[in-house]
């Protein structure tokens, strides 16, 4: 998983900081930091409700184990569910285990009629902060000729990250961060043949997957 991006960090900072309104500018920043508040909490609910849908749809196996921070021991309850056919993991969940019904970290993954995984989505919060998850993802794959790709986006629709790797060797061909992804197909790296091969069919918007499914 990928380490938090720019615009992550800066909505980390929004909702850690205690800020005092003293401009209609600033009255503004609250707000906008509000919604995404509530923006992403509705990413989580969205994610678990997939996981139910998905789990209801199947025979299911799961493994369970203890997670643990420093000084934080047995602090979460991960279980994996997977597709009692296939062996297929579907989601992985980790619950609070003195608040059972709190969810810490949240992994759902779809996949198409072939058993490829075609989206994923996760979320976490910090052990002793719940304010908003301080990460979401959602990451739409794409596989052409020998070629696997993703491009992943925060909850937010902010492109923070995409890379592209040989089926068969499974080296990667290309990896950008946020800021290193090219803004014309035309320019720099977006030029060459197999960069356009790897990311023609991606989407740079998350759009249609804000909610998922």
């Amino acid at each position: 998983m990928k380490s938090p991006s720019k615009v992550m960090l800066s909505f980390l900072f929004s909702i850690f900081s205690s800020v005092t309104v003293t401009t209609a500018h600033a009255e503004e920043s609250v707000q906008e930091n509000s919604h995404m508040v509530n923006q992403w909490n509705r990413f989580v609910d969205d994610i678990y409700k997939l996981h139910l849908k998905q789990t209801s749809q199947r025979n299911i196996n799961t493994t369970k184990r203890s997670g643990s921070y420093y000084r934080r021991p047995d602090f979460f309850q991960e279980i994996k569910y997977f597709d009692k056919s296939t062996n297929d993991l579907l989601s992985r969940i980790e619950w609070e285990t003195n608040n059972p019904e709190t969810i810490h970290s949240i992994e759902v993954i779809v996949r198409d009629k072939k058993d490829k995984v075609i989206r994923e989505y996760s979320a976490s919060y910090l052990p002793d902060f719940r304010n908003a998850p301080y990460q979401t993802l959602i990451n739409l794959h794409h596989y052409s000729d020998k070629l696997h790709s993703y491009r992943q986006f925060d909850a937010s629709d902010n492109l923070i990250y995409e890379v592209c790797s040989s089926l068969e060797s499974k080296n990667k061909l290309f990896e950008h961060d946020d800021y290193e992804i090219p803004d014309n197909y035309k320019q720099g790296v977006g030029a060459k043949k197999t960069y356009q091969q790897c990311f023609k069919s991606l989407p740079r918007t998350a759009k249609h997957y804000l909610t998922p499914s």
